[in-house]
Parts: C-alpha cells; sequence; structure tokens
C-alpha cells in the first residue's frame, strides 16, 4: 500500500488507502480532502479539494517494483509544482492543466498553492486495466508504462474544455446511491478517452536536438560516470552544462534511450555488477558507499531488482531468480 504523506506548515500526516476511501487533513480555518474509489480492476479514480487561502505538499511512493504505473489528471484550479524523482519539475501558474506521470519506483510529490481553492480529479492505471481496454486504440504511452514499466514521464499541458467538464462532473456527481457507481464508471472512461487525446497530440515526434545540444548532453553523461559516488543532482547538472532538466532529460532519452535519474541508477547497478564478478575485496557496505548508496539496504534492495538475487549471491555465483 502506498504511503502518502500531507504537510502544512509544520503539520504533517502519514495516511494510506488500506482502511478509508477518503483521507482529509485540515490546518486551521483551511481544510482538503483526497479521496480514492476503485473503478475498475486497474483502474483507481482520485478527486481532492481544498479551501481557497492554503498551502500544502502531498508526496506519495512509488509502488510495486517492476509494476507498470500511469496517472493521468486534471488540475481545475490551484498553481503549484508537481516532481516526480528523476524527472525535475513542472510548475503551473494558472488554474486549468492536464498532466501525466509515470510514477514507478519514484516518489511523487505536488505542492499546491490553492490561492483560489484546489480541485483536482485525477485516473490511476495499473497492468490490469490492459485486459479491459485490450484492442481499443490506446497511446503507445499506456501500454509503455503499464506493460513495459516507463517510469521517466512527467509532463503537463492546457486543459482542453470538454476534460474540465468532465472533471468537474466526477467532483459533483449527477446521482447518488447504487447509480452514482456506474455515473463514475461512464465519467472515468470518458476522463480517459480525452485524456488520451491529449496524449495523441502531444505525443507526435518532436524534433531532435540540435547538433550543440547532445553535444552538453554527452559532456553531462561523462560527469555522471566520473562521480557515481557524489553526483551532481539533475539541476545542478543541467545548469553545468547549460541546458534545462527538461531539456538535458529530453536529450539523455535521445542518445542513451532513459532519463538522467535511470541512466545513474543503471551505471552505478552496472558498475556493482563487474566490481563483484572481478572479486572485490571491499565489503558490501563499503561498495555501496563508494557507488553513492548511504544505506547498504537500498543497495541490497537496487541490486536485487536489476539482476533477481542479491550483490552476496551474486558475488558467490548464484546468478539464478
Amino acid at each position: 500500500m502506498a504511503e502518502w504523506l500531507f504537510s502544512s506548515g509544520g503539520h504533517t500526516h502519514v495516511a494510506d488507502f488500506s482502511e478509508r476511501e477518503r483521507l482529509s487533513f485540515r490546518q486551521g480555518a483551511s481544510k482538503a480532502y483526497l479521496e480514492e474509489q476503485p473503478i475498475f480492476p486497474g483502474f483507481w479514480l482520485y478527486r481532492g479539494e481544498a479551501t481557497a487561502g492554503c498551502r500544502f505538499k502531498i508526496e506519495v511512493d512509488g509502488g510495486e517494483a517492476k509494476r507498470g504505473r500511469l496517472i493521468l489528471g486534471a488540475i481545475l484550479t490551484s498553481r503549484g509544482v508537481a516532481s516526480l524523482e528523476g524527472c525535475g519539475d513542472e510548475v503551473w501558474r494558472e488554474d486549468g492543466r492536464s498532466y501525466v506521470m509515470t510514477p514507478v519506483e519514484r516518489r511523487a510529490a505536488y505542492e499546491v498553492d490553492a490561492h483560489h481553492g484546489w480541485r483536482s480529479v485525477a485516473v490511476r492505471l495499473e497492468p490490469e486495466a490492459l485486459d479491459i481496454l485490450a484492442g481499443e486504440a490506446v497511446p503507445e504511452l499506456l501500454v509503455e508504462s503499464l506493460d513495459h514499466c516507463r517510469d521517466n514521464v512527467l509532463d503537463m499541458a492546457a486543459l482542453p474544455t470538454r476534460l474540465r467538464l468532465v472533471a468537474q462532473e466526477l467532483l459533483q456527481p449527477a446521482f447518488r446511491g447504487p447509480m452514482n457507481r456506474i455515473f463514475r464508471q461512464a465519467k472515468t472512461l470518458e476522463f480517459l478517452a480525452h485524456q488520451f487525446g491529449v496524449l495523441e497530440r502531444s505525443g507526435q515526434a518532436e524534433e531532435a536536438l540540435p547538433v550543440r545540444d547532445l553535444a552538453k548532453v554527452r559532456v553531462a553523461h561523462e560527469r555522471l560516470l566520473h562521480d557515481l559516488r557524489e553526483p551532481p543532482d539533475l539541476d545542478a547538472l543541467a545548469k553545468d552544462v547549460g541546458l534545462s532538466p527538461k531539456r538535458l532529460n529530453r536529450g539523455f532519452r535521445e542518445l542513451y534511450g532513459t532519463t538522467v535519474f535511470a541512466f545513474l541508477r543503471d551505471a552505478r547497478l552496472e558498475a556493482a555488477r563487474k566490481a563483484l564478478e572481478a572479486g572485490t575485496p571491499l565489503p558490501l557496505k563499503q561498495l555501496a558507499w563508494e557507488l553513492g548508496y548511504q544505506q547498504v539496504s537500498n543497495f541490497v534492495t537496487a541490486f536485487r531488482r536489476r539482476f533477481g538475487v542479491t550483490p552476496g549471491a551474486w558475488k558467490r555465483g548464484e546468478t539464478e531468480v
């Protein structure tokens, strides 16, 4: 079960949806809620609202390892910053934004400035959703995210009028009682249809980065490999080579097929594998530290996720899952 952290000022609240469908949090006169409702297998609907004049942050972990996940959302009112670990930030400064996020093993966060209130609707999709959507004309990103665990997408776009209207209907359903479930299901599918339209338009092929920018990406690539223990973070690395974080990530995807965050993660694990195969005399704790892991437990977990066995088992030649 994903852990949710709500914070506002000096107040923090940790919760999940294991026992309740609706989480409420309050500080002074400001109050907000976030609601999770299962719709179909692999589909969850999220609805959230907050009173005007409050600020808060929502953080949530990245779910189960090796399990695809796609978030498609609509922010009707508020401004703020959305972030996905290793993918930089998306800032919205006005009401009306749609967004897409693939938080697979990456922590996501939303910093919300509800100057005129906060109203938000989102749908979370996991692999079972493909059984229902099979045979339909779905965006390529849907399959890449749910079936192949693509985890490097965070993007925002203007909120189309029709998508806004459907989101409003989901926030204020026309039916109560048993008919409300049918209404939610129908409107959730309509919400997704409009979101897929946004994805199709935004997914049109982008022009390749110019040669001068790709040269800067290669410099960033070498700087990451030069110091796996203490590499610069995304913002610092991008500034160092003269690119924006988003453009640097785009360049990494173009040249290396992945984001800066994922590249660094894979480079560290590949270096660990080679060291273990070469018979490194370093204890695991020291090897983990040399590769930038502050906790050996995090190193062991990441290695096992990547190669199917622990570092110790790999060193002993036990490479079968």
